[in-house]
């Protein structure tokens, strides 16, 4: 190959892998649209600089996207700078957008918020998006809310200190019929291929922890439904008025099997429990700037 094919053949990548990363955020980022997920990305990507809580590959992906625009509506991107070179393309950008939704555990303000920031961005041959370093992105954001990532070193006591702030709620849920087998083919799916779902359903939520234990009461089959959260009626009320798919078709198939709406009864129920504390939520990492 020529000196000449050589350099036009790396300008075409080059040219083709910031083409990549515009659609980036002219479709994915700006106008939510999440189909050209599976386009663009690796399904192993890795995100350095994820929202708090996001699972790995393209399901973390989605998560930070939707979390961003479940908080900012209105949430616009827009390039100031993009370069190229070889397998790297790096981006200088500005985010605009209003604080009208939940976000990482904050009720919205209706503030509105402007910050810049640095991406960089390792495409494959395959010109499919295979890393992304955020630089000065998530920690510019969260100092326009007034909020800040703990370092390390500091989110163990961070976490001590949510756990003490943390109340729980419980409803009783007696079972008829068939109730109990369904239920638990219902827990098997969403300890299953459901799971990553799930669980970044309740992190949208502020549950901190969520357990259904099935006991017999009486001779009877009683589902004991408990959760934890610094505020269990308002968790549970997100669930109750979420347009989430998810959240949808699960409040759905329980309601199916269960004749209730479990989450609904909680929404109206205080009862506190003592019950352990086994996971934590995104928010136990962040606190108010100084």
């Amino acid at each position: 190959m020529s000196i000449q094919e050589t350099v036009r053949t790396a300008q075409s990548v080059e040219e083709r892998n910031k083409k990549t990363i515009r659609r980036v955020f002219d479709a994915f980022v700006n106008q939510g649209d999440f189909s050209v997920v599976d386009e663009i990305y690796s399904p192993d990507m890795v995100d350095h600089q994820p929202l708090p809580g996001a699972p790995e590959g393209l399901e973390g992906v989605r998560y930070t996207i939707a979390g961003l625009r479940e908080g900012f509506p209105d949430l616009h991107v827009t390039i100031q700078d993009m370069s190229a070179h070889g397998d790297h393309v790096v981006i200088h950008n500005t985010w605009r957008g209003t604080h009208l939704g939940d976000f990482l555990g904050a009720a919205p303000t209706g503030q509105v918020i402007e910050f810049d920031g640095v991406v960089v961005w390792r495409l494959l041959d395959n010109g499919l998006i295979a890393e992304r370093w955020g630089i000065g992105v998530e920690s510019n954001m969260l100092a326009v809310l007034g909020m800040r990532r703990l370092a390390p070193a500091a989110r163990t006591a961070a976490r001590a200190a949510a756990r003490r702030a943390v109340t729980g709620a419980c409803t009783l849920l007696p079972l008829t019929g068939g109730a109990a087998e369904g239920w638990r083919r219902l827990q098997t799916e969403l300890a299953g291929p459901r799971l990553h779902a799930y669980e970044t359903s309740r992190r949208r939520a502020g549950i901190l922890q969520e357990s259904f234990d099935l006991r017999p009461v009486d001779g009877h089959d009683v589902l004991v439904h408990q959760i934890e959260a610094r505020d269990p009626q308002a968790a549970a009320r997100r669930l109750l008025t979420s347009t989430d798919p998810f959240d949808q078709w699960l409040r759905e198939q329980a309601t199916e099997i269960l004749g209730t709406d479990p989450w609904s009864r909680l929404a109206e129920n205080t009862t506190t429990t003592g019950t352990a504390h086994t996971w934590s939520s995104v928010t136990t990492e962040l606190t108010t700037a100084d």
